[in-house]
């Protein structure tokens, strides 16, 4: 049982991670497409809606592929 748990703990933190870094990620290369708009045209154009619209982009990206390592790692495929 001790390692099931064990197991399971390792998914999902890969799991979640994988949420985490892909969100993070995207919202990266929002901020750096701004700040180069802003540094080209003078204006900064970064509103919340469009934040929580990269946020939930990210998450749903994030979900796929996180779900997919863990159906990897459960049925131990080598393709990674």
């Amino acid at each position: 049982m001790e390692y099931f748990n064990g197991k399971m703990s390792n998914l999902l933190i890969l799991f979640f991670g994988s949420i985490l870094g892909i969100t993070f990620t995207f919202l990266c290369i929002a901020l750096l497409v701004d700040v180069l708009v802003w540094m080209l045209t003078g204006s900064f154009d970064l509103k919340k809606g469009d934040v929580i619209k990269i946020i939930k982009i990210g998450c749903v990206i994030g979900a796929f592929t996180g779900a997919v390592f863990v159906t990897t790692r459960l049925l131990k495929l080598k393709i990674f």
